[in-house]
């Protein structure tokens, strides 16, 4: 049987609202220098955005850490991710919020 372009679609649909989203949102300890880490942070979050694993991140502005949208099976898995990450001892607070995309 022969798929079409529509059904190719459908297909591609289903793969993209079966993916698991969770927001992380990191507040670090303040007063703490960061410099000698960072090198080794960009490089593991290179790599998990380069395999998917992290579809969006930002830093906040205002008062340093950062705003990270990964895919993910579930939030323990994104927990064992974020508690990987070289600046991870750095962090006074993280937190997790499971989303829904829809659109």
């Amino acid at each position: 049987m022969k798929s079409t372009a529509q059904d190719d679609q459908h297909i591609n649909f289903k793969r993209a609202t079966n993916m698991n989203r969770v927001l992380v949102i990191t507040y670090p300890k303040k007063n703490v220098s960061l410099a000698e880490v960072m090198e080794s942070e960009y490089a593991m979050t290179n790599a998990l955005r380069d395999k998917g694993v992290i579809e969006h991140l930002f830093s906040k502005e205002n008062d340093g850490g950062g705003i990270v949208v990964f895919n993910a099976e579930s939030i323990d898995e994104v927990k064992e991710l974020v508690a990987a990450l070289p600046l991870f001892p750095y962090f006074e607070k993280v937190e997790y919020f499971p989303l829904n995309k829809i659109y």
